[in-house]
Parts: structure tokens; C-alpha cells; sequence
């Protein structure tokens, strides 16, 4: 099921009512065998009074159910059919519930059989397996048929990505030129952008004749607009805002500040946004936010730093130059995953996936983003944040500000350790897409946007996913 068509709430109860009566089931299922079946390893049956801590406890197995599928992101949009890697997720994160649970019963001193939460990992397995193949096979989303309008990079990124997804819930029934883009090249669109509708005229027919549900505007912005947000971009921090005298679309988008002269309405641009208005509190948040991480990581850090040592030659840690606010470089530090001198032949070039360059242990720790831990230490001196866009090489850098219009504005914040694209996008989202994110991040920031996107990233980097 693809984002663009978002799951019914049926759907969505169904799934969390499953989740929290495979838990229960589960934890009985458990206390019944140890209670009428001798288990392996262990020496009496349980006695059946027993069953008391099944009718005191089962609030929080169903609470701690909920609590650890939420972070695995099972409750997020489904991306697919049910395979080896919702395998991993599910008997990851049984795995860790059941962990939790232990310490939870050790740290409180509560008095639980041992055995009978080994069942009820396993029970628990099975039970959410079966439960969500059922659902995820039975279920089908209804066809949406989009039509994009623009035939540009953008349009063909996004039916690329349609494509390629093999989703069951879209389909790109065909694409319109926008009225402002050049002609050349458009005689023989890809295949993924589907036939050629007619104009943009004939889309209020195309729409009331029912044979499409979407229209998805993907033509390109007014070029010289980006032009001008770029150049102020570069010249460093206005003191002042950017307006604009909106159209119809743009009176439509959610979540803007107006200005009015007289009674016409005037839509920020936003140069002064909520973050420098209120920089004091999102360096105090970072401060506070990165002692605490840093502390509790810790443990993670140096278990990182002994595989790094243990696994290849050379040093522990790898320093980088990246660039930050207002475009100036500072160095970030990162635990080493790739070979010493990797780009030395190369010069830079960006990671890909199963890239050879990686030394045995450096998947792993890049696909839980351990390497990244040592960036706290940017944080707590000032030259990143938490949440931000990430902070990209000095060569990359003035390649996208050649590319990619608007580019420039993202060196107006500091960047983060993670950021809105890293936990939409994918990890080898294209630098225009990322910029898509930024930007959004930009002109929405609130510290409930920072709490939000730092709670997803716990999700992100459990389930492995993201940029």
C-alpha cells in the first residue's frame, strides 16, 4: 500500500485489535503449557495457581505489544507483501519485547516465572506472523488511477518511483504537458509516465468522466523564484521576509502564515522562520537532548569502537569535512565503516548499497547508524543540531547548488544528526528529493516537529530503514 492512498481506520483497528489479542493469546497459550505440559529444561509444572499473574499482568504485555510494534514500524503504511524482511522485523522486535519485559520485572521486583515469558516470545512470534500474513494477503487497497501533469524530472522521478514499487494501490494512467514547459524531448516520454491525456484543458473531463481519481501537479516551479531564493540564500541571513501573492494552488496548501495588504492575502516565504525566532530554546533542546544520548549510548559506543578495531586496519574513528550553516566547513566524526584511503582512487563518490569499500562489520554498523553516534560530540560543540538536514561534503555541495535550484537554502539552518528526509525518504533518495524534506523542515519547525521526527528515528533505525 502506497502513502498516497492512506489505510482505512477498519484497516488500522484491525491490525492494533490483532496485535493486542495475539499478545494476550500468546501470554495465556503460555501459562497453560507451563501450568499442563512439562517444557524442556525445566523440572516441575507450574502450579496451576499460577494463573494469578495472567489476569494481573496481561495490561502490560498488551501495552508493551503496542508500545514496541509501534517503533518497528508496523503501524506505518504497509511498503509490501509479507516476506523474509517483515520476518526479521517481527522476530526482532518479539525479541526485544521480550527482553524489555524481563528487565521491566527484574527492575521493579516483581515476582514472574521466567519460563513462562520465553513462551510467550515464541507464542507471540507465531501468533503475529500468521495474524498479519493473513491480513496483508486477504486485504487489497482500491486503484487510484493518477494522471501526472508535467512531463519534466520531477514527473519522471515520481512515476519512476510508482513503477518500480510494483504498488497494487496506484497506477499512472497517463500524463499532460504542463503549459509552461519546454517542448523539447517530450515527443517520446518514458514509459512509466503512460500515454499522453491531451492538455491541461481536458483534465476537469478526464476527472468527471471517473476514469481517474488523482491529478498530480509535478510540473516545475517558475525557474526565476528559485533564482532569487538562492541568491538571498547566498548573500547570507535577511533580516527581513519574502511574500508572495498567491494563486489558487497555493491558497489551497495547508499550513501557511498570510500577511494581508488590504484584502489581498500574501504568503510568507519564510526567511525568518519559528527555529531563528526561537534559537535560544532549540540549542537548549540540543544540549539537553545530546548529553542524554550520549550517555545512554555510550555503552553502544564502545562496543562499536572494539568491532571497528577488531574487524579491520587503521583507526577507530574517520574525520570528515562536511558543510553547514551559512556554507561553512567544519569536520564531523563518524566510526570508521569503509577501508583506509577508500576514496583515494575514486575522490568522493557516495555510498551504495553492498558497496565493496565496506570493511566486514561496516554494514552493520551503518545499517543501525552506531558510525553516526560520535556526531553527539557536533551537537554538544555547536556545529550541528539534532534535527536538521544533514550536513552533505563540500564536493557535493557545489555540484547540487549548480543542479538543483533552491539548493542554496538549506545552509540557512544548522544541520542535524538526523532530519525529515531521513525519516521519509529512503536511503538512496536523490539529493532533489532530500531537498523536498529540507525545505518543509525549514519553513514548519516547531520543537514538537523536532520531538516528533527525533521519536521516528527511533523507528528508522530499528526497522533499518530510511536515509
Amino acid at each position: 500500500m502506497n502513502r498516497l492512498t492512506p489505510t482505512p481506520f477498519s484497516h488500522r483497528l484491525l491490525r492494533t485489535t490483532g496485535d493486542l489479542t495475539a499478545a494476550v493469546v500468546a501470554f495465556f497459550l503460555a501459562f497453560f503449557v507451563r501450568i499442563e505440559l512439562r517444557v524442556p529444561f525445566t523440572q516441575f509444572l507450574l502450579p496451576a495457581e499460577r494463573i494469578r499473574f495472567f489476569y494481573r499482568e496481561w495490561w502490560i504485555i498488551a501495552l508493551a505489544q503496542l508500545l514496541t510494534l509501534y517503533f518497528f514500524g508496523f503501524y506505518d503504511p504497509p511498503r509490501g507483501s509479507v516476506g523474509t524482511e517483515q520476518v526479521r522485523r517481527l522476530l526482532a522486535a518479539t525479541s526485544l519485547e521480550g527482553v524489555m519485559l524481563a528487565g521491566f520485572y527484574f527492575l521493579t521486583d516483581r515476582e514472574f516465572p521466567r519460563s513462562v515469558l520465553l513462551l510467550f516470545v515464541a507464542f507471540n512470534f507465531l501468533l503475529l506472523w500468521l495474524f498479519r500474513w493473513a491480513v496483508e494477503t486477504s486485504y487489497r487497497p482500491p486503484l487510484r488511477r493518477v494522471v501526472l501533469v508535467g512531463c519534466g524530472a520531477a514527473a519522471r522521478e515520481l512515476a519512476g518511483k510508482i513503477a518500480s514499487q510494483g504498488s497494487q494501490s496506484i497506477e499512472v494512467a497517463g500524463h499532460v504537458p504542463a503549459p509552461d514547459e519546454p517542448l523539447e524531448g517530450l515527443s517520446a516520454p518514458p514509459p512509466a509516465l503512460g500515454p499522453c491525456l491531451g492538455t491541461v484543458e481536458d483534465l476537469p473531463a478526464l476527472l468527471s468522466s471517473g476514469k481517474i481519481d488523482d491529478l498530480i501537479l509535478a510540473g516545475s516551479a517558475r525557474p526565476w523564484q528559485t533564482r532569487l531564493l538562492d541568491r538571498l540564500a547566498s548573500e547570507g541571513e535577511a533580516t527581513g521576509n519574502v511574500l508572495l501573492l498567491p494563486g489558487p494552488i497555493e491558497s489551497l496548501i495547508g499550513r501557511m502564515r498570510y500577511r494581508w495588504v488590504d484584502d489581498l492575502p500574501l504568503i510568507e516565504v519564510v526567511r525568518q522562520s519559528e527555529w531563528r525566532i526561537n534559537r535560544p530554546l532549540k540549542r537548549w533542546m540540543d544540549l539537553v537532548g545530546a548529553t542524554a544520548l550520549s550517555l545512554l549510548t555510550l555503552p553502544l559506543l564502545l562496543l562499536g569502537m572494539v568491532v571497528v578495531k577488531a574487524s579491520s586496519a587503521g583507526p577507530v574513528f574517520f574525520r570528515q569535512e562536511r558543510v553547514g550553516l551559512g556554507r561553512k566547513p567544519f569536520p564531523v566524526w563518524k566510526l570508521r565503516t569503509m577501508r583506509q584511503d577508500a576514496e583515494k582512487e575514486t575522490g568522493e563518490v557516495l555510498a551504495a548499497k553492498d558497496d565493496p569499500r565496506l570493511t566486514p562489520t561496516g554494514s552493520f554498523l551503518r545499517r543501525y547508524r552506531l558510525d553516526e553516534l560520535p556526531q553527539l560530540w557536533n551537537v554538544l560543540a555547536g556545529s550541528m543540531s539534532l534535527v536538521g538536514p544533514r550536513p552533505e561534503r563540500p564536493g557535493f555541495v557545489e555540484r547540487y547548488l549548480a543542479e538543483i535550484p533552491g539548493y542554496a537554502e538549506r545552509f540557512s539552518v544548522p544541520p542535524g544528526l538526523t532530519g525529515l528526509a531521513q525519516v521519509n525518504g529512503d536511503y538512496h533518495s536523490s539529493a532533489e528529493n532530500k531537498l523536498r524534506y529540507d525545505l518543509a523542515y525549514i519553513a514548519n519547525w516547531s520543537p514538537w516537529l523536532d520531538l516528533a521526527i527525533l521519536l521516528r528515528t527511533v523507528k528508522i533505525v530499528l526497522t533499518s530503514r530510511g536515509v
